[in-house]
This record gives C-alpha cells, structure tokens and sequence, in this order.
C-alpha cells in the first residue's frame, strides 16, 4: 500500500484565520470554569498561534508592494495622532472626591450644631433637612461612581492573557522585564541582588533581540503595537462614557428627588 504524501502547508487567508478563531472560541468556552481561576493563556494558546502565523504571512509579504520600512512610517505617523485619555473622566472623579469633601466637612459642622437646628424657624428647618437629604445622595453617587472607577482602573484587558500578540517587548515592560523582579519599595538584601541580577539578565535578552530584529518583525510589531493602542483606546473611552452616564443619572436622580421633597415641603 502506497503512502500518501504529506499535506502541504497551507498559507493562512483571513477568513481562514478568522474561522480558525471563532471554532477555537466555541470549543474552548465550554471549559470554562465560573468558581475556579482560568488559564486564558492555555485557553487562548491556538487562537495566538493562528493569529501570530498569519501575522507573520502579511507582513513577510506585504500586499500593497510597500517596502517594511514604508509602512512602518506610516503605522507611526497614524499611532501619533491617537488619544489615550479621557479628560471627561478625570473631572467626574474630581467632583466626586468634592461632594465627599464637602460632605465629610459638612457632617463635622451638623455634628458641631445639631442642638441649635430646633432653635431655628420650621421653613429653615425643613430646608436643612431637604438638603441633608439630597447631598446625601449625591454622597452615594460619588461614592459608587467611584467604586466604578476602581473597578475600571483593576481590569485586566484582553490582550493581557497573551504571550505572543499582547503587550510588544519594544514598548511595555510586560514583555520585556522579569515579572519575578521585587517591586517592594523596602526591600531585604537578597531581594536587591535578585533584582539587580535579573535586570542584567533582561538587559542581556534585550540587547540581543533587539539587535536581531529584522526589518519584517519591525513591520510586524509596530502593526501590533498600533492595534493594541487602538483595542485600548476603545476601552478608555467606553469606560468613560459608562462613568459618565452612571453620574449624570445619579445627579439627575438627586434633582428629582431635590424638587419632590421641595414640593412636599411646600405643600405641608
């Protein structure tokens, strides 16, 4: 019996790649655990060898007939011009830590003169009584709106749990630098010699890959880098916009509660 000769290797296409993708992602969600951690990067293993395959496909060769160095330029000059903050965000934390600013001094002051507040007239009273109301539930806003921001700030992006497509070695230390480095400010001496000995260690790797590094890799990891930027600056900006509607339906919850009490107070 003759023998069949072996397959020949296959050059990924896109929709190869991306069907490859999407089988692995609904053979592998079925091993998901919901009371146990997950290895994502077991998970995840054939969906970057997939993706790192046909990356390296495009870039070898690119398509447009362009020179690496070409496009290279090209992806920077692109990469330059994105934003990676939200400033809308910094000023809804700004006034969150005000309200409980002035809320922390207005409750020393309530403290200080809660025995005169009968002394004062039935109108100032109720006042006093609609406003304590009202800031303390602009407190509770600030405080979850707040507790949202914590939460954003701790959450661990996609493109963490890979090795190979994740974080670039020439721009985060992720991939460049040992996470077994101490990173306690006050350290034993057997932690300052162990982190200065993996600091030559990763000098050396990193000398060493980067004087290797061809021109196509290059093209390969500022392609990369570029889309991971652009993956990230979609989470900062859905995250602001989430905090954003969070507090502005807290305020707007608190002004409704605002002009009930007002008109209950009125009314009586």
């Amino acid at each position: 019996m003759s023998t069949p000769p072996p397959a020949a290797n296959v050059t990924p296409t896109l929709d190869n790649v991306l069907e490859g993708i999407d089988k692995e992602y609904k053979t592998r969600i079925g091993n998901l655990s919901a009371l146990q951690t997950n290895d994502y990067a077991s998970l995840l293993r054939e969906t970057e060898k997939l993706t790192v395959d046909f990356l390296q496909q495009v870039t070898k060769t690119p398509a447009s007939g362009k020179q690496p160095s070409e496009i290279v330029e090209r992806i920077r000059s692109r990469r330059s011009a994105l934003s990676l903050t939200s400033d809308i965000t910094t000023e809804v934390v700004g006034v969150c830590k005000q309200i409980l600013a002035f809320g922390a001094a207005g409750l020393g002051l309530s403290l200080g003169f809660a025995d005169k507040i009968r002394l004062l007239p039935l109108g100032l009273q109720k006042a006093l009584v609609i406003g304590g109301i009202v800031y303390f539930e602009l407190i509770l806003v600030s405080l979850l709106v707040l507790c949202w921001y914590l939460l954003q700030a701790h959450f661990r992006y996609p493109f963490l749990h890979f090795q190979q497509i994740g974080n670039t070695w020439p721009w985060f230390y992720y991939a460049t630098v040992s996470p077994d480095v101490p990173r306690w400010p006050v350290q034993f001496p057997s932690q300052v010699l162990r982190g200065a000995s993996l600091y030559a260690q990763d000098l050396a790797r990193f000398a060493d890959r980067v004087v290797k590094e061809t021109d196509h890799e290059e093209l390969r990891l500022e392609l990369q880098q570029y889309f991971l930027l652009l993956a990230f600056q979609g989470y900062v900006n859905q995250f602001s916009l989430r905090m954003t509607n969070l507090f502005f339906y807290g305020i707007s919850g608190a002004l409704v509660t605002l002009i009930t009490l007002a008109i209950w107070a009125v009314s009586k």
